[in-house]
């Protein structure tokens, strides 16, 4: 029996998953209570077997955040649980160390991408399809703002330095009010409160279920590099990306160039920005 890893972040989750639940068989997954939440949020719980090995990401695969020792004592739990569950067969999402020593360690066989040149989207794909001897298919909806009138902003990231700047977002927010449309700002860290007085709908306490909804509902959906982008992307419904770091690997299949932007590559973010906005219908000349 294969046992699936999904030991990531919420966007690596939903990404593989999403692929997972066109497979025509029941998927055995070693997981954390991210990939049962995820799952929930997909409505496809039934389609899985998750065993929650870790509550949280495992500090060996977030290193830099919990350290070396923690990466250790992770590691060494997960191959307890292998061992102790007598598990095989194991299919890792990434080709690198980890998978290099679990199989050393545990002396379980591993699958791994072997082509690691591929998008995110693309490798995983063809990984999946290969493991499981199964055509599955990307989304490749487009990008098209007709009419609108909601737009839900969520400027926080997992990683500090991917979360949309203040005076970007100010100046964001400031051209959208030109046009009175209905602005929902997410802010559950509560590191924007300068806005909450600016916006219809300052949002300090969402679930995940909450968001859904939102982005459902909304006409465009504004994000740094994060895992809404891929949630936007999964319910098929238009989305707008702030890079602030080269992160091309993990663009959506459909994306088009006005509907990202590359902030740290960018002389006059305003600018470009505004004629972004007006070349896919946001702002009208």
């Amino acid at each position: 029996m294969k046992y699936f890893v999904l030991l990531q972040a919420l966007g690596d989750n939903l990404i593989s998953l999403s692929f997972l639940e066109q497979i025509d068989e029941k998927i055995h997954i070693l997981g954390t209570n991210h990939t049962k939440n995820i799952a929930k949020l997909m409505g496809a719980k039934n389609n899985f077997d998750i065993q929650l090995v870790f509550d949280d990401i495992p500090a060996f695969y977030d290193v830099k955040k919990q350290g070396v020792w923690a990466a250790i004592k992770d590691l060494y739990k997960f191959v307890e649980y292998i061992k102790n569950n007598n598990i095989q067969e194991i299919i890792f999402e990434k080709k690198d160390f980890r998978g290099f020593l679990i199989s050393f360690l545990c002396k379980s066989k591993i699958y791994e991408p072997n082509n690691l040149t591929l998008k995110i989207y693309d490798n995983r794909k063809e990984l999946i399809e290969k493991i499981y001897n199964q055509s599955i298919s990307l989304n490749h909806y487009t990008l098209k703002i007709q009419n609108p009138k909601i737009i839900v902003i969520n400027p926080l990231t997992r990683v500090e330095l991917k979360n949309i700047k203040h005076h970007h977002l100010i100046y964001i927010i400031e051209e959208l009010k030109k046009f009175d449309y209905e602005i929902y700002l997410i802010d559950i860290e509560k590191k924007y409160e300068e806005f909450e007085n600016i916006v219809q709908y300052y949002l300090r306490y969402t679930t995940l279920d909450d968001v859904k909804k939102l982005i459902q509902r909304c006409d465009l959906y504004i994000g740094g590099d994060s895992f809404l982008i891929h949630l936007a992307y999964y319910l098929k419904r238009n989305y707008f990306v702030i890079f602030y770091r080269d992160n091309d690997d993990f663009l959506p299949p459909n994306i088009e160039l006005d509907f990202y932007i590359k902030a740290h590559k960018n002389k006059n973010f305003d600018e470009d920005l505004k004629q972004k906005f007006i070349n896919i219908g946001l702002i009208k000349i």
